[in-house]
């Protein structure tokens, strides 16, 4: 396969060649495989997919997985494999044709990334953004996949709780008590580009013991939702300085002591038309509690 070569994967399948992904890259949507599936059937593909070599892409760093096991490839199969950076969606409907559809007579084409010069993970974060825009949650994938080599603990564990569904904003909040690691700070580190605030680790312990004591009367939904971290934050933010490094201590013990009765109530308050907002029910519930608590 040349460089401006369009090929089917017909032919590549004939030359030995298999079809990876990265293993950061953004989970694959089911609704859109099925859009892409009617898209394939009614016009076929008008566009090929790009790839890569695998051989390259763990030169780079990057973990690269078979797309259709999972199992991860090592150096020494990578010269058998193209990695889909983009095209992963419709690749999948095609397969999914293939089984499912008999009269599906489809074809799949592919080419490489056009300029060789950028790097793997800018080709990727460039084609996703210009194509399907990427949330939050992408951008802390794609520069997890860019960094795998590195000790960035705070990196780590915002990918964790990304990968668990929380938004990269309140993963941000819950393990930094502000929202200053953003797309643009994630962005950057897929370039190799580590900001201050990436490196500063001072409120993760804090944050992950925070959300376990969280999970004991609460539901996933709350707890990802920004409500009760913006809450959290705001009684850290009202509490003098001396009395800041006892917060964590109280505010574990303050969440594993509301009980039952309390905490179904936040979990279905809801607000009213014209009167008090869901997020002003919560508040004033946890700070009537939290007053409690204090005394």
């Amino acid at each position: 396969m040349k460089r401006f070569e369009i090929v089917t994967l017909t032919s590549l399948v004939n030359e030995g060649k298999k079809i990876a992904r990265l293993s950061g890259n953004r989970d694959l949507n089911e609704k859109i495989v099925k859009a892409k599936m009617k898209s394939l059937e009614q016009y076929g593909q008008l566009i090929p997919a790009v790839v890569v070599d695998a051989t390259d892409a763990i030169n780079q760093g990057m973990e690269v997985i078979d797309f259709t096991t999972g199992d991860v490839i090592g150096k020494e199969e990578a010269m058998n494999y193209l990695v889909l950076l983009e095209g992963n969606h419709r690749y999948e409907a095609h397969c999914e044709l293939l089984n499912k559809n008999e009269n599906y007579a489809g074809e799949f084409y592919i080419m490489y990334a056009l300029n060789v010069e950028v790097t793997i993970a800018k080709m990727l974060s460039e084609i996703n953004i210009a194509t399907n825009p990427w949330k939050g949650g992408d951008f802390v994938k794609g520069a997890k996949m860019n960094n795998l080599q590195k000790e960035l603990p705070l990196l780590d564990a915002i990918n964790d709780l990304v990968n668990e569904g929380y938004n990269l904003s309140v993963a941000s909040k819950w393990l930094t008590f502000t929202a200053n690691i953003d797309k643009k700070v994630m962005n950057c580190a897929m370039d190799n580009i580590i900001l201050p605030q990436l490196e500063n680790t001072v409120g993760l312990e804090r944050g992950q013991r925070l959300i376990e004591a969280a999970k004991e009367h609460f539901t996933e939904k709350n707890i990802k939702s920004r409500y009760l971290i913006d809450w959290i934050i705001s009684k850290y933010n009202a509490t003098g300085d001396k009395r800041k490094p006892d917060f964590t201590d109280k505010m574990e013990h303050f969440l594993r002591s509301i009980s039952k009765e309390d905490a179904d109530y936040i979990k279905k308050a809801k607000g009213k038309t014209g009167g008090d907002t869901k997020e002003n029910l919560i508040n004033l519930k946890l700070t009537e509690l939290w007053n409690g608590f204090e005394r």
